[in-house]
């Protein structure tokens, strides 16, 4: 049986060498820094050489990455600094270098480069044992450091090489195409192979990518679709493809990993986004995920509702609690892996801690939360939970560099391990399709090739010296990313390594992203480009869209009529959604569909709104009167604004079952005192005396046996019996026009006036309380009621034709009339999509309901039909 020759990445082979020399006595070898803690080791570093103000001023993490590079470019490149080309941020990072080597001595560490270089030195004593023969393979150009391990090899009589491919001559069957943009590009290239795969199924395929990070996940998404279109369902997201992409994602993008990290980060004391919270209930990576996933979803919509933006572990149980209290115990079991998460995070207290102790802490936590769950975890899963767990052994291993830190940094530190981890799953069988980057496709044959986003913006790719070390030193060096000559001689050597890779080749490239447009590479220079032939993509999706069977119309407008003894909610907002789209009332009000609410850091407009009408309702109970307010001094009336603001955001509070920020709620207050001081000052200019009667008045009225309740802000009485309504507006866009329609999409108040009213109304108006513009904005019966607002008949008043409305009697019948037919459009099940003005759904919670693009397709077919 012969053995398999073992293929090593130099990495691991050398590492394997410093191991072997550690274990057999040949050599008393520092404990070598994994990157994760030599970059933590220089973050150290650096923040120790800036004073304390200094710190949070500067990028620490990005400063110490650059200082990694400065440090491995050092060691791999024998770079002297000379003192006449070092400028400031090279002395200073020599400084810092300085105090990093000598922190390794005391700490007895040394970089990875550094072991290397030390296991060279052994290679070239002799005192290490060597296979006779090595061969090297996607070396496309060396470094000073491989340079002498090659050197040092020889002198110790091995045998070295270049591992040979299948194709040692350049290739003749080429061709470059350029494509219209990246999604044809990749669509293009899903067709190839699949067209390649179905002439031969035993082809092996190559599809290289300079940028495959930026072209990843739509050249997967092609690919998925042409080549396995029948695997769209989620319970096959983990069956064997024919393809396999080289780059991985980040640990930290996986569910089962972020679910442990957003667990952790709970417990450690701290606050997440709604939104993350909501990720972390609906994943089925902890506690009873799957017997208690409606419950879970309806907790979510209550958090939605009722929690701040960013919440906490004891405001979602007293959540629960109190939802339970009501006779709602949505997820009994989730709730109490959450209160022994937090019991045990408040029994391991908040003192400092080694790296390796909190590990322990984190791995009892998550037990306690049910991670990963109580299903079987499928192969993925369980790797990226293997992975995990190798992840926080990486964390207690930096005890040495980290020190005693506190839960939070802790936390961090393996958020950032998880992040720089990539993860990949183990590929199933020998796909026929390898998708790589440049430096993964070295050493590598293939029976057909196709290299795409060959375009002059990343290839050959951008220099990007090192900012901390001189940039002639680097260019003279020839550096590797020192210069745009460097990385062009080195795209030219890759290139010439690819056209050998392959019998047949392709490049391609896209001629724009978006509006930008984009060039062939420079060097495509000399061969002929193709403007490619762009044919229909064959995927399952695009052949069922563009079958030949006629699909069946059903009419849909006419939805079960309310039936005897029904009950209809939505008061007014039904009438008013029923007359902008029948359908949105159908689907909101009848169906209950509704928008899952989407929480806001602060409060949003509806709060401020909820604040605005809760602080006139307080003033006018105190005030009652004009007479009264004009009574007031200005510091009497700044008391009285003050008082209703106060109570107003105390009733808030207690209705949201929340705590303001003390200094959130004083700059809240501030706002509401200024924006009731402006408005009164419009309330005084009334010429009419008015006695405020109702504030936040319940009527209860029935409109085609459709019962409607309604909240009416305001109902001033005048001198003479009449009522004026008001209603109070907080944005900038009011539309009163629609009350002399035939539908009417305000109808609170025109209900009030012309059904609910039993006293004689004498206007109608919005209150648009702004800090910059207040006004009324309505329609009165005769003129000089309120400022700003018309009578009925004024030469001015555009909005009700004298020929139609005549009187102020013949605006309530049209209010009646128009009403009634809408509440009867609710009545007989009419449900259409009828849209007069598509900006009037702005804020439809329906709307995806609503299909309005199919609505103009079909429209549009209609058009055209003969």
């Amino acid at each position: 049986m012969w053995q398999t020759t073992p293929a090593l990445t130099l990495n691991q082979w050398l590492a394997q060498l410093a191991d072997e020399a550690q274990l057999s006595g040949l050599a008393n070898l520092p404990q070598v820094l994994d990157p994760f803690a030599e970059r933590l080791l220089w973050e150290q570093v650096i923040s120790a050489a800036m004073s304390a103000g200094d710190s949070p001023l500067f990028d620490i993490q990005g400063m110490a990455a650059s200082a990694v590079e400065a440090h491995a470019l050092m060691r791999q490149w024998d770079l002297k600094l000379p003192s006449s080309e070092a400028s400031d941020e090279t002395r200073l990072f020599l400084s810092w270098q300085s105090e990093f080597l000598r922190r390794c001595q005391a700490g007895q560490w040394i970089d990875l480069l550094g072991q290397q270089s030390a296991v060279i030195e052994l290679i070239h004593y002799g005192q290490l044992r060597i296979s006779g023969q090595i061969l090297f393979a996607g070396f496309d150009r060396d470094t000073p450091l491989e340079t002498r391990l090659k050197t040092a090899l020889q002198q110790r009589g091995v045998e070295i090489g270049d591992l040979p491919t299948g194709h040692n001559a350049v290739t003749e069957d080429l061709q470059v195409l350029a494509y219209p943009d990246l999604q044809a590009e990749c669509q293009a290239v899903a067709e190839w192979a699949g067209a390649q795969l179905a002439a031969e199924p035993t082809l092996t395929l190559g599809i290289v990518v300079p940028d495959l990070a930026g072209a990843r996940d739509q050249l997967a998404f092609a690919l998925e679709n042409r080549l396995h279109p029948a695997l769209i369902r989620p319970a096959d997201a983990e069956a064997a493809r024919c393809f396999n992409l080289s780059l991985g994602r980040p640990l930290a993008e996986q569910t089962i990993a972020q679910t442990a990290l957003d667990l952790l980060s709970l417990a450690s004391g701290g606050k997440l986004e709604q939104g993350r919270i909501a990720a972390l209930l609906n994943t089925p990576c902890w506690s009873a995920a799957m017997t208690e996933a409606d419950g879970r979803a309806r907790l979510d919509a209550a958090m939605r509702r009722d929690l701040p933006y960013f919440t906490r572990i004891p405001a979602l149980l007293r959540l629960g609690a109190r939802l339970a209290e009501q006779g709602s115990d949505f997820c009994p079991q989730t709730l109490a892996h959450l209160a022994a998460l937090q019991s045990a995070a408040e029994a391991t207290g908040s003192r400092r801690r080694s790296a390796a102790e909190w590990a322990t802490h984190f791995r009892e936590w998550l037990k306690l939360a049910g991670w990963p769950g109580e299903r079987v975890l499928s192969s993925h899963e369980f790797q990226a939970r293997r992975a995990f767990l190798e992840t926080l052994d990486s964390l207690a291993a930096l005890d040495g560099v980290l020190g005693p830190v506190s839960s939070q940094e802790a936390w961090r530190r393996l958020s950032q391990l998880c992040r720089q981890r990539v993860f990949q799953p183990e590929t199933k069988g020998k796909p026929a399709i390898q998708v790589l980057g440049t430096l993964e496709s070295a050493g590598l044959s293939f029976d057909a090739l196709w290299v795409m986003g060959v375009s002059d913006e990343v290839w050959p790719p951008a220099p990007r010296p090192n900012p901390l070390l001189p940039a002639e030193l680097l260019r003279r060096e020839q550096v590797a990313k020192s210069s745009a000559e460097v990385e062009l001689d080195f795209a030219r050597r890759v290139q010439q390594r690819l056209l050998r890779a392959a019998p047949k080749i392709t490049f391609s490239y896209a001629q724009a992203d978006g509006a930008r447009l984009l060039r062939p590479s420079p060097l495509l220079a000399g061969m002929k480009i193709g403007i490619a032939e762009l044919h229909p993509p064959s995927a399952l999706a695009w052949k069922m869209a563009s079958t030949a069977t006629p699909l069946e119309a059903i009419a849909d407008a006419v939805a079960p009529a309310v039936a005897e003894g029904e009950k209809v909610s939505g008061g007014t907002w039904l009438l008013r959604a029923q007359a902008i789209c029948p359908a949105w009332g159908y689907f909101q009000f009848r169906l209950g569909a509704e928008a899952m609410e989407a929480a806001i850091e602060g409060l949003d407009p509806r709060a401020r709104g909820t604040l605005v009408h809760g602080a006139l309702e307080s003033f006018w109970r105190m005030a009652v009167d004009s007479q009264t307010l004009h009574a007031y001094s200005e510091s009497v009336l700044q008391e009285a604004i003050a008082e209703a603001v106060a109570q107003a955001i105390t009733d808030f509070e207690q209705q949201r079952h929340l705590t303001l920020p003390v200094r959130f709620r004083q700059l809240e207050a501030g706002r509401l005192e200024r924006l009731l001081a402006t408005w009164l000052t419009l309330e005084k200019q009334r010429p009419e005396p008015f006695e405020v009667v109702a504030c936040e008045q319940e009527a209860v009225v029935e409109i085609e046996k459709i019962r409607v309740r309604m909240f009416v802000d305001r109902i001033d009485l005048l001198d003479d019996g009449r009522r004026v309504i008001i209603d109070y507006k907080t944005g900038a866009t009011i539309d009163t026009k629609n009350w002399a329609s035939e539908r009417i999409t305000e109808p609170q108040l025109p209900i009030y006036a012309s059904i609910a009213a039993s006293e004689p109304v004498a206007a109608v108006v919005f209150a648009k309380v702004l800090a910059d513009k207040p006004a009324f904005s309505g329609i009165a019966e005769q003129g000089d009621l309120l400022p700003g607002v018309r009578a009925l008949g004024d030469p001015k008043e555009k909005r009700f034709d004298p020929e139609r409305f005549p009187d102020w009697p013949a605006v309530i019948e049209h209010w009646h009339v128009r009403l009634h037919a809408v509440a009867r459009e609710v009545r007989e099940g009419v449900a259409g999509v009828m849209v007069a003005d598509e900006n009037a759904l702005a804020y439809c919670p329906v709307l995806p309901l609503l299909r309005l693009a199919e609505r103009e397709r079909l429209l549009a077919q209609q058009e055209n039909q003969p």
